[in-house]
C-alpha cells in the first residue's frame, strides 16, 4: 500500500512539472465530455482551457452549467488520474467578453 501511495505521489508531482501549454493541449483533447460541454462555443471552450492552464496542471475533464447564465463549474483532472489530492473544481463567469475563475481550486475534494 506505501508502494502505492509513492507511485501516486510521484505522478502527481511530475505532473506539476508540465507547461502551460500542455496542460492547454491536453484540455483540448478532453476525450468524454457532457453534451453541455459539446455545446460550448468553440472560442469560449478554448479560452477556459487558456484560462485554467496558467490557474492549475490539472487538464479539463469536464463543464457543466453554473448557478448564474453566464457562469460555468469545470470539473479538472491529472492525466489517468485516481485517488485524493489529483481533481479540482473551479467555477468561472464570462464577464467583458471573456472567462474569469471566480472561484475553486484543485485541492482534494472529499463526499460522503
Amino acid at each position: 500500500m506505501r508502494c502505492v501511495m509513492t507511485i501516486v505521489s510521484l505522478a502527481i508531482v511530475l505532473s506539476a512539472c508540465v507547461s502551460s501549454s500542455v496542460v492547454y493541449q491536453r484540455s483540448l483533447a478532453a476525450p468524454h465530455l457532457s453534451a453541455f460541454a459539446r455545446r460550448l462555443p468553440r472560442s469560449d471552450f478554448e479560452q477556459i482551457a487558456e484560462v485554467l492552464s496558467h490557474r492549475t496542471r490539472q487538464s479539463i475533464v469536464d463543464i457543466f452549467p453554473g448557478l448564474k447564465p453566464n457562469q460555468v463549474i469545470v470539473n479538472t483532472a491529472f492525466p489517468n488520474a485516481t485517488g485524493p489530492g489529483t481533481v479540482g473544481q473551479f467555477t468561472l463567469e464570462k464577464r467583458d467578453g471573456g472567462w474569469h475563475i471566480v472561484g475553486g481550486s484543485d485541492e482534494p475534494i472529499y463526499t460522503g
